[in-house]
């Protein structure tokens, strides 16, 4: 149920929804360093203490079909195998990361971060555009409980989910005259299965990026662009650096009308 707090300070409850079954979820115990998000983890491995639920190991297939994804932190994980090592403790090896643009948070993990077993015990919906960045007031009312007696907690909407993911395959090519033309290629949120002889949606009302040139720490520029391409001219690098640049660092960004900035992908060209 949420709260926003109704008029003259009164409540207004609204039932989200009704859930049958319980949630797996816990904490990871041990550490869960950086690791390849391109193909399978195979040198990482996690243990993971259960608060509720069970895991099982699955075949290669099914995890590639969907089975065994978890948030672990903020990044979407899943896991081939699970041990049990002890009561409630499994050790979860033969990794996928970074999964669903979550690349971002690979490197983020402390022992202690929540483990969440996505399932259709959980409860997900869509939530409204204007509610991003608004505060609301939430109860979770468990069985024997009533809405009196449950302790309601807040939680702001910042439409993470609406953010584009980073773009990948970043590249650098320089003409006889020094000019730097950047390209990458965009990712979608949006039907972005692989599949022959067609390109991905956009999934955006129009496509825009925003390109950032670095000297160290220091932005020294930002381009904007309407294509998966961009140009630093020699006479750019000469304005911003001194001189033209045999090597750059940049970060880009696609942009969304509602959200602003994706997640950045970073290089050097």
């Amino acid at each position: 149920r949420s709260d926003d707090g109704g008029e003259a300070g009164g409540n207004t409850f609204n039932l989200l929804a009704g859930l049958e079954g319980a949630a797996t979820f816990g904490a990871i115990i041990t550490n869960l360093a950086a690791g390849n998000t391109v193909t399978w983890d195979q040198f990482n491995q996690v243990e993971v203490l259960l608060t509720a639920g069970s895991l099982a190991s699955v075949s290669e297939l099914a995890v590639l079909n969907g089975a065994n994804a978890a948030l672990i932190g903020d990044e979407l994980v899943q896991f081939q195998n699970a041990e049990l090592i002890g009561e409630r403790t499994y050790r979860l090896s033969r990794l996928l990361r970074g999964r669903q643009g979550t690349e971002w948070a690979v490197g983020s993990h402390t022992a202690g971060d929540r483990f969440i077993l996505l399932s259709p015990a959980l409860y997900t919906t869509a939530i409204p555009n204007n509610l991003i960045g608004r505060q609301l007031f939430y109860k979770a009312v468990s069985v024997g409980n009533s809405l009196g007696n449950t302790d309601q907690i807040t939680f702001t909407y910042t439409g993470r989910n609406l953010k584009p993911f980073a773009p990948v395959h970043v590249a650098g090519v320089r003409d006889g005259s020094g000019n730097l033309t950047i390209s990458w290629v965009r990712r979608s949120r949006v039907d972005a299965e692989w599949r022959d002889g067609v390109d991905i949606p956009l999934g955006e009302e129009s496509e825009r990026y925003e390109v950032e040139i670095y000297s160290g720490l220091t932005l020294k520029r930002t381009i904007a662009t309407t294509s998966p391409t961009a140009s630093y001219s020699a006479a750019e690098q000469t304005a911003d650096f001194g001189s033209m640049q045999s090597n750059v660092s940049v970060k880009v960004y696609q942009l969304s009308a509602v959200v602003g900035r994706g997640y950045a992908v970073s290089a050097s060209i």
